[in-house]
């Protein structure tokens, strides 16, 4: 009886074990929500956030891509075409530069994950 106990606790190291070992974000999704219309921007998407990965960014009636050029647990900086515009991934802010303007936006996060 003794050693079909310990078979049982084996099979049940070994399950929780493996299961420990699957990443627990197989998928993320960062949304942040600007709605800045003198800036042209109503959205920002980052599916990927490692350097060199592409950020969506969603205008008023188009869309286009931004490289990620440095990214950390706290901050993603993406090169536009005309400007930087850098995300403050607590809080939300987004900061972009063009040329001699510099402004803050407040923008609203929303994240999915799977």
């Amino acid at each position: 009886m003794r050693a079909q106990h310990l078979w049982q606790i084996a099979v049940l190291c070994l399950c929780a074990g493996s299961l420990t070992a699957c990443p627990t974000e197989r998928f993320r999704h960062e949304k942040y929500q600007c709605n800045s219309g003198s800036f042209g921007i109503a959205a920002i998407i980052l599916n990927d956030t490692g350097v060199g990965d592409d950020a969506t960014i969603i205008g008023y009636g188009n869309e286009k891509t931004a490289e990620i050029t440095a990214s950390s647990a706290s901050s993603v900086a993406l090169k536009l075409d005309d400007g930087k515009l850098t995300i403050d991934r607590d809080s939300g802010e987004v900061t972009l530069k063009r040329g001699k303007r510099y402004i803050v936006m407040s923008c609203t996060k929303s994240v999915f994950t799977m």
